[in-house]
């Protein structure tokens, strides 16, 4: 392994869960794979998705958001399994996808913190500000571990769990609860990766 060190505690979503979506998603891969569609064409598409479903969630059309929220978050699963798939994996398009990746992830809390703004509700602006700021800190934690050469932190939260318990708190209307919920979780996981990242680094 020379200077890198490989840890595999990942989350149960992450470790079980993601596997058999790909797994079922393998025809749409293959279909996409057969019209040469290029796995960016598919991380921007996704990012676009995303976009809209962010102005329905600030305009109120929860319904809505959470269509095209979930259609985004489904392609976020696609294009890493068509690089695959297409040998079209690359560090450029590895880079492009994280990119997007931390945009996609702003895009809902930030419509969410402009809504409540107009709402005139600090609670829901603040949820939402510290919601963001942790779901980056999850995703920082981790490129800065790998920066060091510990690659392969877990966590409680990770970008699916965070995803998919704020499409379901959008879909029953509890924007604030599931707020609170992605900045808890995201918390604990930047604490765990932090410990973890610490831990491996001082072992070696």
């Amino acid at each position: 392994m020379g200077n890198y060190i490989i840890l595999t505690d990942m989350s149960l979503i992450t470790r079980e869960v993601k596997p058999l979506l790909e797994r079922l998603l393998t025809p749409l891969v293959d279909l996409l794979a057969s019209k040469r569609v290029h796995p960016n064409t598919i991380s921007l598409t996704g990012f676009a998705l995303i976009g809209i479903g962010s102005l329905f969630l600030y305009a109120g059309f929860d319904l809505w958001a959470v269509v095209f929220l979930s259609l985004g978050a489904l392609l976020d699963a696609v294009d890493g399994a068509l690089a695959r798939r297409t040998g079209l994996v690359s560090e450029v398009g590895a880079f492009l996808d994280s990119t997007i990746d931390r945009f996609s992830d702003a895009l809902p809390f930030t419509a969410l913190a402009v809504r409540f703004s107009e709402e005139g509700s600090s609670l829901g602006v603040l949820l939402s500000v510290i919601a963001l700021s942790l779901s980056f800190g999850v995703s920082y934690t981790r490129a800065r571990a790998e920066s060091l050469g510990v690659f392969g932190l877990g966590g409680l939260f990770e970008r699916t769990e965070r995803w998919i318990v704020l499409v379901v708190f959008i879909a029953l209307g509890l924007l604030e609860a599931g707020l609170l919920v992605v900045a808890v979780g995201s918390g604990i996981t930047v604490v765990q990766r932090i410990l973890e990242t610490k831990k491996a680094l001082e072992r070696f």
